[in-house]
């Protein structure tokens, strides 16, 4: 059943964005706008048991016509859709305006953040994007939304140095960074690229308690130094409590590696 009724959603949605978009930015974003909202008034009335059966449906149709749109409108990855992140909608977009993301917490966790994530790149003058509708409760599951992207260009190629958050209950959160190139027309999202003491990786990711940053005037995060070609992330100690103290991995020509 569930599997029927997700297909139906589906056509529904694509229905619609035909009808609806014309071409046209604005109306593209109405629409997105229009139901965004709605994720965000049920979210907020969760409470009321009947209000989860029309956040789950809400938030199935506007990714599926997040994806959609941004699937088959190439000026999609450079629209700013401003409305969009006045509700919430996290947009990262490359330098070089070839990959973005679009994040939104769903509100359906219990405790932290719920989020699906499309993933949207230019291939050979077309646009690609990737619906990541992951379920609470799935094994491995890590809910992240992707908050910046530094572009790397290094032996020819492109790497796209995505940093992440995520929120698992009210003490705890982590951050990371995931790299990500685009390769014979798909985009890979585990290139071999980070070199620690411990192995060769396509992340890094930390966790830290939240009362260790009550007093911080800013929140920590990972930056990319594009000049010195060095990634710096905050060091968390033993106890999970973060420091103001930095690790920093330095470009050698094939790896970002650890300095001592």
């Amino acid at each position: 059943m569930k599997t029927i009724k997700l297909i139906v959603i589906f056509c529904c949605c694509l229905t619609s964005a035909h009808l609806f978009a014309q071409n046209s930015p604005q109306s593209i974003e109405s629409d997105l706008l229009r139901i965004l909202k709605r994720v965000n008034y049920y979210g907020a009335h969760k409470k009321d048991w009947k209000a989860i059966d029309s956040l789950q449906k809400q938030n199935k149709i506007f990714a599926f016509k997040l994806k959609y749109y941004t699937s088959k409108y190439p000026e999609t990855i450079s629209q700013p859709f401003t409305s969009l992140v006045k509700e919430r909608l996290v947009i990262a977009t490359s330098a070089d305006g070839i990959f973005r993301t679009y994040s939104w917490n769903t509100q359906l966790g219990t405790k932290g953040f719920d989020i699906y994530n499309v993933l949207q790149y230019k291939n050979n003058g077309q646009t690609i994007s990737l619906l990541k509708m992951d379920t609470i409760g799935k094994k491995g599951y890590m809910p992240l939304w992707y908050s910046k992207i530094f572009t790397f260009t290094a032996n020819n190629k492109t790497y796209y140095l995505t940093t992440y958050n995520s929120v698992y209950s009210p003490a705890k959160v982590g951050q990371g960074l995931k790299v990500f190139t685009i390769d014979k027309g798909k985009l890979i999202g585990n290139p071999p690229f980070i070199k620690t003491p411990t192995g060769v990786y396509s992340q890094l990711h930390y966790d830290f308690d939240v009362s260790s940053i009550a007093d911080w005037k800013s929140y920590p995060a990972i930056y990319f130094d594009k000049t010195a070609q060095t990634i710096h992330t905050p060091l968390v100690d033993y106890n999970h409590k973060m420091t103001h103290k930095l690790i920093t991995y330095k470009f050698t020509g094939r790896f970002f590696e650890k300095l001592k």
